[in-house]
C-alpha cells in the first residue's frame, strides 16, 4: 500500500499513486482508451486526464494500425 501520510497530495495525484500499484492498471486504461477515450474524467490506468486525452489519438491510430511502423 502506498504511503500517503504528511503530503499535500490533490485527489487525483493520490489516486495516480493507488493506480502506480494496481495489478489491472494496463487493463484498466485500456478498458478507458476503448470505451469512452477522449471524453473520460478521473484517473484511469493511472493517468490523468489530460494525459489520456494526449495517448487516445497514439493508441487508437496503432489499433488501427498506423502506428508508424515501416
Amino acid at each position: 500500500m502506498p504511503e500517503w501520510d504528511d503530503q499535500d497530495l490533490s485527489d487525483q495525484e493520490l489516486a495516480a499513486r493507488l493506480c502506480a500499484e494496481c495489478e489491472v492498471r494496463r487493463a484498466c486504461l485500456e478498458l478507458d482508451l476503448r470505451t469512452v477515450g477522449a471524453d473520460a474524467f478521473g484517473v484511469w490506468g493511472g493517468l490523468s486526464d489530460e494525459d489520456r486525452r494526449a495517448l487516445h489519438p497514439v493508441w487508437r491510430a496503432r489499433r488501427n494500425g498506423r502506428g508508424g511502423q515501416s
